[in-house]
């Protein structure tokens, strides 16, 4: 199921509704409990199937401040639609905003606009989201466990083989290689300490 946005939906199409242009619109919505009751499943079901409908279906990938401008967008057409046309279904309605979003977005692609579709435009890239506070322990998580790793596995074996082997040989070899082994895990662990000290709130 796809993950709903805030504002809804419904709370978008009747912030819309109680615009002074619709006021005959939301006296006929108010008045009517069961059609109101009907609009609101309508768009809750819409929740899952409105990306699809419209920016999803034309591919590209838009930023999330479009995604916005689309419901909101959407949403607008549809109480203009309810207004001008009260003797249609909500269903009927929404396929012509549908057809609507469509129509721009092959008059985008076929260059006859600025590429925009309902003012918004795709991006050449798809946007970075920031991180959740989740994902992002759990990266601080990944990067503990490696370095006690590094210094408990790792960097130990390294000298104590090679520390081993340079006593047993007596040569100048695994001495180096014992130094390369210390430096490099003082090396990872003061950029290990550094990095979570710049991110400390």
């Amino acid at each position: 199921m796809a993950a709903h946005l805030s504002p809804s939906l419904n709370d978008l199409f009747l912030e819309e509704l109680k615009t002074e242009n619709h006021s005959q619109a939301r006296a006929r919505f108010e008045s009517q409990p069961a059609e109101a009751a009907v609009v609101a499943e309508f768009l809750r079901r819409l929740e899952d199937s409105i990306a699809d409908d419209l920016w999803k279906s034309v591919g590209g990938h838009w930023s999330e401040a479009s995604v916005s401008a689309f419901r909101h967008q959407a949403m607008a057409k549809l109480v203009e639609l309810y207004s001008a046309e009260p003797q249609e279904g909500i269903l009927n309605l929404w396929v012509k905003v549908v057809r609507d979003f469509h129509r721009e977005a092959e008059a985008a692609s076929s260059g006859s606009m600025s590429g925009s579709v309902w003012g918004e435009r795709r991006l050449e890239k798809k946007e970075k989201k920031p991180l959740t506070e989740e994902q992002k322990n759990s990266r601080r998580l990944f990067m503990y466990i490696w370095a006690m790793m590094q210094t408990a596995v790792v960097t130990k074996t390294a000298i104590f083989y090679f520390g081993l082997k340079s006593a047993e040989e007596g040569t100048t070899e695994g001495k180096i290689y014992v130094s390369l082994a210390i430096a490099t895990t003082v090396v990872s662990l003061s950029f290990f300490a550094i990095r979570n000290y710049r991110e400390k709130p």
